[in-house]
């Protein structure tokens, strides 16, 4: 997939696009159905897919206090655009400034001039430009006088709510997964870089990669069987997140003992795919106690991997 990552003085007009635009956050069902209808749209009248995000995510720079969580990262958010089969992607960085761009010229200087417009796809709420003026209303009426193809999707809902990334980022953590991979659409995953950790797991013999997660919403405390994707191999593991405090160490970890797999993983990035809690963090009375607790956790998971391979083959 390619990726533009700065809107000033790039121009691709030569290529017409399908384009889709949101800050796509989690990328959950309502937005692939954004995503979904731009791909049909490439795919009807011959046009290269695009989907245009922002990054901060403007809640970030313009809401007062400026306190806003993001779901995901945007490497997090471009990986699941790939796998969706986007082409091309137009990062906009998000400003203040940025913010001030009347609707008019968003639309007649950067989708249509910069990027090619030929077919535009939307969410049910969205709204662009100064004041955000830019509304669904507007946009009907300038794709009929500027002929390019325009959608805007309903929303969607599960168990009678609307799905938003709000309302799965408090899903997840309160730690209700179940319902946050429903709206998802896929299980709860976290995808960050492999840093250099304390060393605790190896010297008990169970080493451990530890985990960068970046902006991305975490689950509660807890031991949690999960998938790791490491780079197109999937490996089975044993994930804790949390303080230490057997060690007395009040500092979060997030930290993945893989089974069977002993390469190298420094500075790589990983996406770990949640399956099932397995307890809440402990304190053990040391670090004997501990690694007995982590064999039982391994056990655990191993069952759990176990009988999903064996209900997928039936």
């Amino acid at each position: 997939m390619k990726i533009y990552e700065d809107a000033s003085g790039v121009r691709l007009k030569e290529r017409s696009r399908a384009i889709a635009i949101g800050v796509f956050d989690g990328v959950h069902r309502g937005h692939r159905k954004i995503l979904r209808q731009m791909l049909r749209h490439s795919r009807r009248f011959g046009l290269v897919p695009m989907a245009v995000t922002f990054d901060p995510h403007p809640l970030k720079v313009l809401a007062r206090p400026k306190k806003h969580e993001a779901l995901m990262s945007l490497s997090h958010r471009l990986r699941l655009f790939e796998k969706m089969g986007i082409a091309e992607t137009f990062v906009i960085r998000f400003t203040r400034a940025f913010s001030g761009m009347s609707r008019g010229r968003f639309l007649s200087d950067l989708l249509l001039g910069r990027l090619g417009l030929g077919a535009l796809s939307v969410g049910y709420d969205f709204r662009f430009g100064r004041g955000g003026l830019g509304d669904l209303e507007f946009l009907r009426k300038e794709s009929r006088e500027r002929k390019f193809h325009f959608s805007a999707s309903k929303p969607l809902k599960v168990a009678g709510r609307i799905i938003s990334s709000t309302e799965i980022r408090r899903l997840i953590v309160s730690g209700d997964l179940r319902m946050a991979s429903r709206m998802l659409g896929r299980p709860v995953s976290v995808y960050g870089t492999v840093i250099h950790g304390r060393g605790r797991g190896g010297r008990r013999g169970f080493p451990t990669a530890n985990l960068n997660p970046h902006h991305e919403t975490i689950p509660p405390a807890g031991v949690y069987a999960v998938r790791g994707d490491l780079g197109g191999r999937w490996v089975e593991g044993v994930l804790h997140i949390g303080p230490r405090p057997t060690y007395d160490d009040r500092q979060r970890s997030v930290e993945v003992h893989f089974l069977n797999f002993s390469q190298g993983l420094y500075g790589k990035d990983v996406e770990l795919v949640f399956l099932k809690k397995l307890r809440p963090i402990r304190k053990f009375k040391d670090p004997l106690e501990l690694a007995q607790a982590i064999k039982k956790d391994i056990l655990r998971a191993g069952r759990l991997f176990t009988l999903q391979k064996s209900f997928l083959q039936v």
